[in-house]
């Protein structure tokens, strides 16, 4: 099994605060639940562009920060997050 390093960690509870952030965007009405980009795209690009900004300001390659596993695992939770409060179920 595969341990994961803090900075996994970390991703992984961005993740989920992302799916809590825009499920409270979707709930006030910024965002539309059946716009032309659906809710958990704009999990998957904050995911995307936080990973690119950290990287820069590190100096690593945005690819050697997080293993494929921590970001399917911080996308898939930000997704349920996103569904369970945002009620979009």
């Amino acid at each position: 099994m595969m341990r994961l390093s803090r900075n996994e960690l970390l991703f992984i509870a961005l993740g989920v605060t992302l799916g809590a952030v825009v499920a409270w965007a979707v709930r006030a009405g910024l965002i539309a639940p059946d716009g032309a980009l659906p809710p958990f795209a704009i999990v998957l690009f904050g995911l995307g562009i936080v990973e690119l900004l950290v990287g820069l300001a590190v100096g690593r390659p945005p690819g050697a920060l997080v293993g494929m596993p921590a970001r399917f695992v911080a996308f898939a939770s930000g997704v349920c997050m996103l569904l369970l409060a945002g009620k979009l179920v």
